[in-house]
C-alpha cells in the first residue's frame, strides 16, 4: 500500500508538470467551494464491515502554474459513521466487549496539498495531508452501551484520488476515493495491536471563481490570447489563434479566399470581410481611432477625430469661417469676433466701442463727411468714448475723430471754433464745472498739437447747466456728457 501511495503522490505529477506552456493554466489563482456525501468502509478489529455514511465540506485554492497541471491547498471538514461486526461475541478489549457489532460517530477536519491536471472538461486530481478525528460515541449492537475510549481525538493522515467533470463555467461534478488512517486503535471501541482505518467514497459538486477570463472560450486566457474573438469550436494554437489547414495568413479568423484585408495586423478585431472594424464608419479603423464615437457625416482627421482646419475651437461642420487666421478670437460660429457689431472684426477694428447703427470705415471707426461746414454746423464728441471715466484724458478713438476734424479746420484757416465741455448732474456743480473746463482745454490742446492756430480756438467749461437729455436716466446722462465743437466764424 505504501508503495502504491508513493507512486501516486510523487510520480504521477511528473508527466503533467513537464508539459510547460507560455501562458498560465486557466484555473490559476481560483477558489473552490465543494460539498459532497457518500459512504465509509471500516477495517479494524472487527472482521466484517458495514457501510456507514459520510458528508464533507471543502475549500480549495489553486496556485498559478504554466502547465496543464497545478498545485492547490485543500481544507476540509466532515461528519460520518463507521460500522463493524464479528461472527462471534467478543470478550476481548479494554473494556471487554459483550457485543459482536459496533457503531461509531465521528467529526474530522484536515488540510493537505492537492495536485490536479486541467483537461478542460475532465479534471483528475490526487491529494494528501494530515487531519484530526474526534470519536465521540461508540455504541454496541443494541445501541444501549456506550464504551469508553481512552482518547477522543486522533491525529493521522489521508490520501485521496478523484476527478471533477466540468458541467458549466464555474460548476463541476466530483467523485473521489479516500484512504483515512487516523493512527488510532479505538474507533471501534476495542484496543488491540492492530490500527484501525477506513475508506470513504464520496460524490458532490464544486463551484469555483477567480480563474482567468477566456471570452471566446478557446482555452487561452484573454491576457495571453492574440485572437480574442475566435469563433466557438475552432481549434486554436497556444496563442489562441485558429489552427487550420485552410490558409489564414493574418490569423484573423477569416480565410484568405474570403479576406478582403489579408494583411490585418495581429490581434485587431475584424468584420465579416476580414477588415479592421470601423464602428463609427468614419474611415478610420477602431484600433487607430482616438474618437471612436464620431457622429455620422463628420469629416475627420487621420486619428478619427472631427476636423477643425483653422484650429479655432469650432469644428468644420459648424464653422462658417473655416479659414480664420491663427490666434484670432472667434464667436460660436467660428468667425472673428465683432464686439460692437459694426461689421469690422475686433482684430482690425480700431474703434471697438462704436455705438450701434453708426456707419464706420474699413478700420471700424465712424465715417466723417468732409463737406464744407456752415456756421450752424456742430461737431459733437460723446463723453463715454472721448475721455477716460472721470478724467480729462483723451481716448484713442477721440484722437482719431479730432484728427479728421483738424483736416477740415485747416481748409479754412480764417475760421473760428468754439469748444464747449458739458457734464451730467452727477457730483457737485463745482467739480462738474472744473471737469468740463479741463476736457474742453484737453481738446483745444490736442487740436493745437495737430497744427490748428491757438487764436482760432476758444474753450469753455459749461458744467451741468445745459443738459440735452434727462439726467435721471443713464441714457440721458450719457448724452449730456459731451464735447461740442462749433464753427462760429
Amino acid at each position: 500500500m505504501k508503495k502504491i501511495l508513493f507512486i501516486i503522490i510523487f510520480l504521477f505529477p511528473v508527466f503533467a508538470i513537464s508539459q510547460y506552456r507560455e501562458y498560465p493554466n486557466p484555473l490559476s489563482n481560483s477558489f473552490w467551494l465543494s460539498v459532497g456525501g457518500g459512504a465509509n468502509y471500516y477495517r479494524g478489529d472487527f472482521s466484517k464491515s458495514k457501510f456507514g455514511f459520510y458528508g464533507r465540506g471543502e475549500f480549495e485554492y489553486l496556485f498559478e502554474a504554466y502547465s496543464k497541471s497545478l498545485f492547490g491547498l485543500q481544507i476540509f471538514s466532515g461528519y460520518g459513521t463507521v460500522l463493524g461486526q464479528s461472527s462471534y461475541n467478543l470478550m476481548i478489549g479494554n473494556p471487554p466487549r459483550l457485543s459482536s457489532e459496533f457503531l461509531t460517530y465521528f467529526l474530522d477536519g484536515g488540510v493537505g496539498l492537492k495536485f490536479i491536471i486541467n483537461y478542460n472538461s475532465f479534471i483528475p486530481y490526487i491529494s494528501a495531508g494530515g487531519y484530526s478525528t474526534y470519536w465521540y460515541k461508540v455504541l454496541d449492537q443494541n445501541r444501549s452501551n456506550v464504551y469508553d475510549i481512552k482518547r477522543n481525538v486522533a491525529l493521522g493522515f489521508y490520501s485521496e484520488g478523484g476527478f471533477k467533470i466540468r458541467l458549466t463555467e464555474g460548476l463541476t461534478l466530483n467523485f473521489a476515493g479516500i484512504l483515512n488512517y487516523p493512527n488510532s486503535d479505538e474507533i471501534d471501541g476495542m484496543v488491540n495491536s492492530k490500527k484501525d482505518l477506513f475508506y470513504s467514497i464520496i460524490g458532490g459538486f464544486s463551484i469555483y471563481f477567480g480563474d482567468l477570463m477566456d471570452t471566446d472560450k478557446d482555452g487561452v486566457p484573454n491576457r495571453y490570447d492574440m485572437c480574442k474573438n475566435t469563433p466557438i469550436g475552432i481549434k486554436v494554437d497556444e496563442f489562441g489563434c485558429p489552427v487550420s489547414k485552410i490558409k489564414d495568413s493574418d490569423l484573423d479568423g477569416i480565410e484568405d479566399r474570403f479576406d478582403k484585408c489579408p494583411d490585418t495586423p495581429n490581434g485587431v478585431v475584424v468584420d465579416k470581410n476580414g477588415c479592421p472594424l470601423d464602428s463609427d464608419n468614419d474611415g478610420v479603423p477602431d484600433y487607430l481611432d482616438r474618437c471612436p464615437g464620431t457622429p455620422s457625416g463628420f469629416a475627420v482627421d487621420e486619428k478619427g477625430c472631427p476636423l477643425d482646419s483653422d484650429n479655432d475651437g469650432v469644428l468644420d461642420s459648424f464653422d462658417e469661417c473655416p479659414n480664420t487666421p491663427q490666434n484670432i478670437i472667434v464667436d460660436d460660429k467660428g468667425c472673428p469676433k465683432d464686439s460692437d457689431k459694426d461689421g469690422v472684426p475686433d482684430n482690425v477694428d480700431k474703434c471697438q466701442d462704436t455705438p450701434l447703427g453708426v456707419s464706420v470705415n474699413s478700420e471700424g471707426c465712424p465715417e466723417q463727411k468732409e463737406n464744407e461746414p456752415s456756421e450752424e454746423q456742430i461737431f459733437v464728441l460723446q463723453g463715454m468714448t472721448t475721455f477716460e471715466a472721470g478724467k480729462s484724458v483723451l481716448t484713442e478713438s477721440a484722437k482719431i475723430e479730432l484728427k479728421r476734424l483738424a483736416e477740415i479746420m485747416k481748409k479754412y484757416p480764417n475760421s473760428k471754433w468754439r469748444i464747449e465741455g458739458h457734464t451730467d448732474s452727477q457730483g457737485s456743480s463745482t467739480s462738474n464745472k472744473k471737469l468740463s473746463q479741463e476736457r474742453a482745454d484737453a481738446v483745444k490742446k490736442y487740436l493745437i498739437s495737430l497744427g490748428i492756430p491757438a487764436n482760432s480756438l476758444i474753450s469753455e467749461g459749461m458744467g451741468e447747466d445745459y443738459p440735452i437729455a434727462d439726467n435721471k436716466t443713464e441714457v440721458g446722462r450719457q448724452k449730456n456728457r459731451r464735447v461740442v465743437i462749433t464753427k462760429i466764424k
